[in-house]
């Protein structure tokens, strides 16, 4: 986590440092593994590049051991203590990771990674207000570190504050306008709030994604705005069908005219409104989005079952409801039955998908209370 170079400058360290920043995380591991084989002086900046690896490989037991192998070495390396204590709370021992982050802010009290190392820690005992404090610290240290404005974003996500972690992502776009996790995340928190619709918030991640297309998470992101696209494509389909029904006299209420079938005038004028309406939906459903986000949806549909599925309910909804129009129904029983059998699959396969979902964000709200709770109690036990 440090930016100084590691390895007082051996060839094989020099290019593991070179394989870390392509990431190719697996070649520098083999590389550093093999050079503390061969090479029979023992460098605790080797172990520490070697726990850097392990770090992003997400190996933290074999990270920690790392780690502490440096710190063997040379007890005060700072490194060796940041990736003791990233290893050790996500192993579940955050006391010993909040006081590993410590004794690195103690040797290197100048340097911002440290401060974050401390925020995550205390985050995992439950500290939020400590987490936020050693966050803010890591931004006055650093006010340009892009790592130190994402950690005060996490705490305050955390605490709820929405309002905050926006400013903190403006705050990180003011230096850092290209940054594309920090473009991805303000827009993901506006969307959250409402701020945007879906085809602006596929713009976002569009543009994010221009300035950096590796980004898994930003790629992640666009995926799931295409999908919420396809799917809104469902409500078109039912309100075309709503109003074919009503329109051909299938349900006629009050005053209404029962006489079947239905003019033919007033039903090709409707047919005209339906093939407006879906032309106007397709429009700014695809044609309005940039092109990037343009392939993403064709490539979710072609991938993704749930896309396949939304576009299959669109059709089925939309078809009944031409055939309703187009057809001079003269029994009233066909009519109400094709209305139903267009309807109430799309509307049943929409409410259990919403629910689902709820209950996905409902499920993943507990959990992380539960986590929050667990690492209070454990903090109030220690206490006493």
């Amino acid at each position: 986590m440090s930016d100084t170079p590691y390895g007082g400058g051996h060839p094989n360290v020099a290019r593991a440092e070179a394989l870390l920043t392509v990431g190719r995380v697996d070649d520098a591991c083999d590389l550093l593994t093999r050079h503390t084989r061969e090479v029979s002086h023992k460098d605790a900046d080797v172990y520490a590049l070697l726990a850097c690896c392990l770090y992003r490989k997400q190996a933290w037991p074999a990270s920690l051991v790392m780690a502490e192998a440096a710190l063997s070495l040379n007890p005060s390396h700072t490194d060796g203590h940041i990736y003791r204590s990233e290893a050790l709370w996500r192993l579940g021992r955050a006391d010993e990771a909040v006081t590993a982050a410590r004794e690195a802010i103690r040797i290197s009290p100048h340097h911002q990674t440290p401060y974050q190392s401390l925020s995550k820690a205390l985050r995992a005992t439950g500290d939020l207000d400590g987490a936020l404090a050693a966050a803010n610290e890591s931004v006055r240290v650093s006010p340009e570190s892009v790592n130190s404005h994402f950690a005060r974003y996490s705490v305050l996500i955390d605490m709820g504050d929405k309002a905050g972690a926006q400013q903190t992502m403006r705050d990180v776009l003011s230096f850092a306008p290209e940054d594309a996790d920090a473009r991805a995340v303000l827009a993901g928190l506006k969307d959250e709030s409402r701020e945007l619709r879906l085809p602006e918030l596929a713009r976002e991640y569009t543009a994010a994604l221009g300035t950096d297309p590796g980004n898994a998470y930003v790629a992640s992101k666009l995926e799931d705005v295409a999908l919420r696209l396809v799917r809104r494509t469902r409500w078109v389909a039912l309100l075309c069908l709503v109003y074919a029904a009503i329109t051909s006299r299938a349900f006629p209420t009050g005053d209404d005219p029962t006489s079947l079938p239905a003019p033919l005038g007033t039903r090709m004028w409707f047919f005209f409104l339906m093939c407006v309406a879906w032309g106007l939906c397709i429009w700014r459903t695809y044609y309005k989005l940039p092109q990037g986000a343009q392939l993403t949806l064709l490539s979710v549909i072609r991938r993704a079952f749930a896309a396949k599925l939304a576009v299959v309910h669109s059709l089925w909804g939309t078809l009944c409801a031409v055939l309703l129009v187009t057809v001079p129904w003269t029994d009233r029983g066909y009519e109400q039955a094709l209305a139903w059998i267009g309807g109430v699959p799309v509307v049943l396969a929409m409410w259990w998908g919403n629910a689902r979902r709820r209950n996905e964000r409902e499920d993943a709200r507990k959990a992380k209370e539960k986590r929050l709770k667990s690492a209070r109690r454990k903090e109030s036990e220690a206490a006493r």
